[in-house]
């Protein structure tokens, strides 16, 4: 049986909504015979906060930001040594069309179980042992009585569960945002998008239960190869997962947390390449047009929260995603553990090391720029020359 996921353990934040300052650590570097600073590899995760949000800020305007007393940090200016060839990130449409992505005008929350009691719960399913633990709960296996089925049961408790106004069965009634979101990103078939499936929940005394598919034989990207990857299948894998960041998006989630600990890869013997699972949206809201308050693993948040002390969905998870490839190519994890993934010029130098191909950093340059403006786009990413 695999595991549905491995999560290591996050300090736990306040339910405030305020982001919270970072911890800074010094980076682990030494100096090789020609002078250059030479990275040790160091796996990130634990040592990530995750922000937790009620809800994300309404977009306010930059005078208000500022009255309500949102940092606004000045752009590092630690400068890396120069390179002698420079790759130019896309900052416009290539020359073949992309969709246009934006949430679908029937994306709403539909659909949503209506919760069961702890009998029809305790009749309908088993729980075996620990899974993972997180800001948000704690998740466990079991399966489903009457056929078996893989599950995971996410125990959160009552104090800290989101709810939503939705209709079930003709009433309007509120049920568990995570539940909504879930419902909404993945669909009416279990398991045919790329975020899991919810399957049903419940209220007990001082706790809500989520149950959700749980894939089987698959791991955590953060655990595969030890979270480090060659070009190759770090280019599939990336595929799938703009894919399903588009998907996602276009069903009018936003997920906030993209991290390599969110996502599972499915083994099959029907698939050279595992199949890519987006999982735990406990961070995720609807799609707006923008926010203020972040929420999601802090040393993953993009520049512009600190810069501008506004951020939008888009160029949010284009940064992730960047995030995400940047750590499966690189040995210099030590930026997302520092502020030093902020500045412009030691994300172009880490990027022009990689051993990776000239079109590869072209992408991920792309998808790193500090101006969110100058990102490209989901559907841009997947039109790139890297992917042909």
């Amino acid at each position: 049986m695999g595991n549905f996921s491995h999560k290591h353990k996050r300090e736990e934040s306040s339910k405030s909504g305020d982001s919270q300052s970072e911890t800074s650590t010094s980076p682990t570097t030494s100096r090789g015979e020609d002078g250059r600073p030479v990275y040790k590899k160091r796996r990130v995760g634990s040592e990530c906060r995750r922000t937790v949000c009620s809800k994300p800020t309404p977009r306010v305007g930059p005078k208000e930001v500022s009255n309500r007393g949102t940092k606004r940090k000045a752009q590092s200016d630690l400068e890396a040594p120069r390179k002698r060839r420079r790759t130019e990130p896309v900052t416009g449409p290539h020359n073949v069309s992309f969709p246009e992505l934006r949430p679908s005008s029937t994306a709403k929350p539909k659909h949503i179980l209506e919760p069961l009691s702890r009998e029809e719960y305790e009749k309908q399913y088993i729980e075996d042992s620990q899974l993972g633990e997180g800001g948000y709960g704690t998740v466990y296996s079991g399966y489903r009585r009457h056929d078996l089925f893989p599950v995971a049961i996410k125990h959160i408790d009552k104090d800290m569960v989101k709810y939503q106004p939705v209709v079930i069965n003709g009433e309007e009634r509120c049920a568990p945002l995570e539940m909504v979101l879930m419902t909404m990103a993945a669909g009416d078939s279990v398991g045919g998008n790329a975020a899991v499936s919810p399957l049903a929940w419940t209220e007990l005394d001082y706790e809500v239960l989520l149950i959700m598919e749980r894939p089987e034989k698959c791991m955590s990207l953060f655990d595969f190869n030890h979270g480090q990857i060659d070009e190759g299948l770090a280019k599939e894998f990336m595929r799938q997962l703009v894919e399903a960041a588009i998907q996602i998006h276009q069903a009018g989630i936003f997920h906030r947390d993209l991290k390599a600990e969110n996502l599972l890869l499915q083994f099959s013997d029907a698939r050279l390449v595992p199949r890519v699972r987006v999982i735990d949206l406990g961070c995720g809201w609807f799609v707006t047009p923008g926010y203020c308050s972040y929420g999601g693993t802090h040393c993953f948040r993009p520049p512009e929260v600190d810069h501008r002390g506004l951020y939008e969905a888009g160029p949010t998870t284009v940064w992730q995603l960047g995030c995400i490839l940047l750590q499966l190519l690189s040995v210099n994890t030590d930026l997302f553990v520092t502020r030093m993934q902020h500045c412009q010029n030691v994300l172009t130098y880490t990027i022009m090391e990689l051993k990776v191909s000239e079109d590869c950093k072209n992408f991920l340059m792309s998808c790193l720029l500090v101006n969110p403006d100058q990102r490209l786009t989901l559907g841009q990413m997947l039109c790139h020359p890297w992917f042909r």
